[in-house]
């Protein structure tokens, strides 16, 4: 948080004091909790992990290369990616995790809590679950799939593929689905080196187009065991595709059946220079700009009666720029793999290279991305045992190339709606194009929408071999979204995120053992009607945090991050409140404290546990009244409540101090120098690390900026530049987005804020029943919360790109 270390300026007091005889619980860069650093006068460095056993590292005579002690760290704590801005722990500066283990696990006096509910699965949660277990190691019956493909090239450039894929994916709800997969694929590929720099590395251009088709059928299984499908994965005569497309085989779909027919169509330039650096590294830098257009189409059975049509169109314009950096592939020959000439050889040696180089490679590379597109969806539901009504449908979806054909003649009427026309015309286009289909199949559309949307990200990766892998990205969007069913209605969504996808040891051919998924959100939500009024603002703050394989803690830890949140609703800057906190201890039990396990008497080594997988979601609601506390609020309970975050990281000085501070008319906040000083220096008398008045000053100086940035969203001229304002302080790099939530929920009654956590678990752990439940807080069934909340996620899920197992 901004302010929380020191900042020396001129003229800054230079009187050290030390915390003596603290032992301090921190977070290790992976993210596992629980880590107690010792204080050892033999200058070692000594690392309790929460799985017991003490890492003691010589700091005196060892001479370790910095990348090794960096490899060492990640091997030991890395285990689940973790974010590096985690939250800190509940109490105030630096406090000790043992007596927190101790009440958490002896019950103690329990909170007001939310009672769970039934969890409904949205789409949105199923995406994120998908892609924390995808590429994790799991038992040999879940990673079991059968895949052919087939390639070739055609005079250098032009390349024709095809394919069958096989494999079962499991739902949240545990049970399992077989998907076939059939693709074909024409790809068109030219470069050319324009100039070769000496030392340095050619600069070459290129152009590349193609296009991509797939038949994608999802089949539910009755069970949720993986080996006992395998008989059934197997079974390639049992293979189903799409086509052809027919109304005796769209009336016999099963239900719960899904058919998906996606299309790509993509051309593009790039242009890139490299050099290598000879049995080391290859570094790169390169920038492209490509434009696609994906049709799709998707039939899914949901009941007896009710088949869902979805037509999607997306025309998408990506730019980018990069640099990479990635250690040269070693060759299948130095590997030592299969011996012999013939193409099964040939083609097993490839693939195995392919794979091992994949894990053993160290990478590290930064893009920045930017992307402009529309994206149109229309919705039909038809009655499979309506003959007439199935019959049309087939025709209109019969044959690849009428399909696509359509699609491209719906696209240019959906080009002439830009994202600047006004609302009213806009609900024309889209009009116009429902009832084209409609006329075609012989039904209404139950749901005509588009999305207008640009945004931009920055993206990080680094691969370590085998340790760890690390993705992160932070990106800037804009969505306009209108549909038919809203009365014409445009919702505009300015949203900010941060995502961060870590997994350890990475074993080739079986995945990876451990992960870390997070990704937070800020919305900043307007809703403009077809004569052009446009409402408030209102705010939306969306966390998702998943694992596979992590302690119990880790576990806990995901519950209490939307927990050290809501504590602050509506206290107005004095303390916390433990009303509406989510129970974390039930759910994820800790081990019984036993101190005869304990080192020392006070860590207790070796008491945990490790859950297989589980995922937490945390939305939080503010409404237009909630936006307008915030935005206006007054400079002094801005302050206040900042200052009340603060006491988290720096409790010991801000309590002596916190009514010492103020702030004029001008914005500007002081403290009195010599009461602080009188005030502190007696209590930290021991000269050491860092000034407690530089500690003051500082928190002085960011709140003053924290007011600031405020008080500048109010000062916008129009809504759309205050609402950009509004998501860019949310999301500032001042502030993580977790502290700036944490201060502004004290600014607002709790009846204008709205919230819901939703806990999945598959923890695999006897004894111990897993958790799907949702758990509402505050206001989230009156004054129309749900209907806010709903009108943003229902069109963002319908227009999100499909997972394997939605449509």
């Amino acid at each position: 948080m901004a302010g929380s270390g020191p900042d020396v300026h001129p003229g800054a007091s230079r009187k050290k004091f030390r915390f003596s005889d603290v032992k301090a619980r921190v977070r290790a860069p992976g993210g596992v909790s629980g880590i107690s650093i010792i204080n050892r006068r033999s200058g070692n460095l000594a690392l309790a992990h929460p799985r017991g056993g003490v890492y003691t590292f010589s700091m005196k005579h060892s001479k370790i290369p910095a990348f090794a002690i960096a490899a060492i760290f990640v091997a030991i704590f890395s285990s689940v990616g973790r974010t590096a801005d985690a939250p800190s722990d509940n109490a105030a500066g630096l406090s000790g995790s043992v007596q927190d283990l101790k009440d958490a696990s002896q019950g103690g006096a329990k909170d007001r809590q939310p009672a769970p509910t039934p969890a409904p699965i949205s789409s949105e949660q199923v995406q994120f679950w998908d892609k924390l277990k995808d590429g994790s190691f799991d038992s040999v019956c879940k990673n079991a799939q059968i895949k052919l493909s087939q390639n070739a090239v055609i005079a250098d450039v032009v390349g024709i593929g095809g394919g069958l894929k096989r494999y079962i994916r499991s739902f949240p709800s545990r049970q399992l689905a077989l998907i076939d997969e059939i693709n074909v694929k024409l790809n068109a590929n030219y470069g050319h080196e324009v100039l070769n720099i000496p030392d340095v590395g050619a600069f070459s251009l290129g152009i590349t187009g193609g296009v991509e088709g797939k038949s994608m059928v999802v089949r539910p299984l009755e069970s949720d065991k993986y080996c006992s499908q395998l008989k059934t994965l197997v079974k390639l005569y049992d293979v189903k595709t799409v086509l052809p497309v027919t109304a005796k085989r769209i009336s016999a779909m099963a239900v719960g059946e899904i058919w998906k027919l996606p299309v790509v169509v993509r051309y593009g330039v790039s242009a890139g220079i490299g050099a290598t650096v000879p049995e080391i590294l290859t570094i790169s830098f390169g920038a492209s700009e490509t434009k696609e257009r994906r049709p799709s189409v998707s039939l899914y059975r949901i009941d007896e009666n009710n088949l869902r049509l979805r037509l999607r169109l997306d025309h998408i314009t990506v730019k980018s720029v990069g640099v990479s950096a990635r250690s040269i592939d070693i060759p299948a020959g130095d590997i030592g793999l299969l011996s012999g000439e013939d193409a099964i050889s040939k083609l097993a040696n490839k693939t195995l290279a392919s794979q091992i180089n994949k894990y053993i490679a160290f990478s590290l590379a930064y893009s920045h991305v930017r992307v402009r597109g529309q994206k149109l969806l229309l919705e039909f539901y038809i009655n499979p045992k309506d003959p007439e009504q199935v019959e049309k449908t087939a025709e209109f979806l019969a044959g690849n190339i009428a399909t696509l054909r359509k699609f491209i003649k719906m696209g240019l009427k959906f080009d002439s709606f830009s994202e600047e026309m006004d609302a009213r015309s806009g609900v024309g286009n889209i009009g116009q194009v429902a009832d084209d289909v409609g006329a075609t199949i012989g039904a209404g559309s139950a749901f005509a929408g588009s999305d207008h949307y640009s945004g931009r990200s920055n993206n990080f990766n680094v691969t370590i071999p085998v340790l760890h892998s690390q993705q992160n990205s932070w990106a800037s969007n804009h969505h306009r979204y209108q549909s038919l069913n809203e009365d014409g209605r445009t919702i505009h969504v300015q949203q900010e995120s941060r995502v961060s996808n870590g997994q350890s040891f990475n074993v080739p051919f079986v995945g990876a053992m451990m992960k870390y998924d997070s990704q937070k959100h800020i919305y900043v939500v307007n809703k403009e009607t077809t004569d052009g009024k446009v409402s408030r603002p209102s705010l939306i703050y969306q966390q998702h945090e998943g694992f596979v394989r992590s302690v119990d803690s880790s576990a806990r830890d995901m519950i209490d991050q939307a927990n050290n949140v809501l504590k602050y609703a509506g206290v107005k800057g004095n303390g916390t409140t433990g009303e509406n906190l989510i129970p974390s201890a039930d759910i994820f039990p800790p081990v019984p404290y036993d101190e005869s396990l304990s080192a020392d008497g006070d860590f207790p080594s070796g008491q945990s546990k490790t859950y297989k997988a589980a995922m937490m979601s945390f939305r939080l609601l503010f409404n237009e009244k909630a936006v307008q506390d915030i935005v206006f609020a007054a400079p002094q309970l801005i302050l206040k409540a900042y200052i009340n975050v603060m006491r988290e990281r720096v409790g010991q000085v801000l309590d002596k101090v916190k009514d010492l501070f103020s702030i004029n008319e001008k914005g500007k906040v002081s403290y009195d120098y010599d009461a602080a000083s009188a005030r502190l220096e007696p209590e930290f008398p021991v000269e050491g690390a860092t000034n407690p008045l530089d500690i003051v000053r500082n928190v002085a100086y960011s709140a003053a900026r924290f007011i600031e940035r405020i008080t500048a969203v109010r000062n916008e001229s129009n809504w759309k530049d205050q609402s950009e304002k509004l998501s860019k302080v949310a999301s500032g790099s001042e502030m993580k987005y977790d502290d700036f939530l944490k201060v502004v929920i004290q600014m607002v009654d709790t009846r204008d804020i709205s919230s819901e956590i939703y806990v999945h678990t598959d923890k695999k752990i006897k004894g111990e029943p897993d958790v799907s439940q949702n758990y509402n807080i505050f206001n989230n069934r009156a004054d129309g919360f749900d209907r806010s909340y709903d009108d943003v996620t229902k069109m963002q899920q319908r227009f999100a790109e499909p997972t394997e197992l939605t449509d």
